[in-house]
């Protein structure tokens, strides 16, 4: 398949679902780079960084391959409830089974390490009470193998993930303070931070934005010539075939206006096309880029 993403799941079976009830991406990464009030495509996903991108005053195209995800996604914004995806069901399997081998993981202790501001107290506490060698251990037998997780998304993953998974979320744990990182809060409590504005569920910004079902190669090539003034692609290049980034590339070119911002997500350590970091502190990518301007827009 050209592109895994349009089964609309992360795990093996065949009936589409929710992959992604919420996201893990922090939009201070597009908020920094994309010009005032302009005309931007976004990822739906679940919808937060199509939300926060509204509010900002952007008028957004989300779009999406999956119809399901997109179809939640719009229903969320125009004020459902917030569900639980595959990817919220996969953390909250690996946070028991992490609290099973290390106390600190358990809920009430990982509130108590969630509420410190100190980058000090936080790199100590990662340190003597998370990063444990039971932790490591369950890490490296948990990604061991794809398990219950599609093959095709696994395999763009980087090798040995536990330890780079452990490697970042240190430095997001001990860069940034928790009690004011909603995606620290998602990830590893599975809860709302309470310092963190409200979610995307409400009605007031759902008609601030278009919905699409397609692929964004596909959409790319089908609008004007530099209609949009920029565009955040989440990470849709983990799973497809290499040919597939130069389609994206060539697509971004014609659809995005000469050096209009283009920001890629990847859970890889380098990413499949060139860009200079952007603020983050989701904690899960490998990189956040805004793509170079011969690569999109030029």
């Amino acid at each position: 398949m050209r592109n895994p993403w349009q089964r609309g799941r992360l795990t093996v079976g065949r009936r589409p679902q929710v992959m992604f009830g919420r996201m893990y991406e922090d939009p201070a990464a597009e908020l920094s780079v994309f010009p005032p009030a302009g005309r931007v495509l976004a990822i739906a996903s679940a919808g937060d960084t199509a939300a926060a991108l509204a509010r900002a005053g952007h008028r957004v195209t989300a779009v999406d391959i999956s119809a399901t995800q997109l179809a939640y996604a719009r229903a969320r914004l125009a004020g459902g409830p917030t569900v639980t995806g595959t990817a919220e069901r996969l953390q909250a399997v690996a946070r028991r089974a992490a609290g099973l081998v290390v106390p600190g993981w358990r809920p009430a202790a990982m509130t108590e390490f969630l509420r410190l501001a100190d980058l000090e107290a936080q790199r100590a506490h990662w340190r003597e009470r998370l990063d444990r060698p039971a932790l490591r251990a369950l890490m490296r037998l948990a990604f061991a193998s794809a398990g219950l997780v599609r093959r095709d998304l696994w395999r763009a993953l980087p090798p040995r993930m536990d330890r780079v998974l452990r490697r970042r979320l240190e430095q997001g744990l001990t860069g940034h303070p928790n009690a004011t990182n909603p995606w620290a809060w998602r990830l590893l409590l599975g809860r709302e931070c309470p310092a963190a504005p409200p979610g995307p569920a409400a009605g007031d910004i759902e008609g601030g934005i278009e919905w699409v079902h397609a692929d964004v190669v596909e959409h790319l090539r089908s609008v004007p010539p530099g209609w949009y003034d920029a565009a955040t692609l989440s990470n849709v290049l983990d799973g497809p075939p290499p040919a597939f980034a130069a389609e994206l590339a060539a697509a971004l070119r014609h659809g995005v206006r000469p050096g209009g911002p283009v920001v890629l997500r990847t859970f890889r350590d380098t990413p499949p096309l060139p860009g200079d970091p952007l603020p983050d502190r989701s904690l899960l990518w490998g990189a956040v880029v805004r793509l170079h301007p011969l690569t999109a827009g030029a």
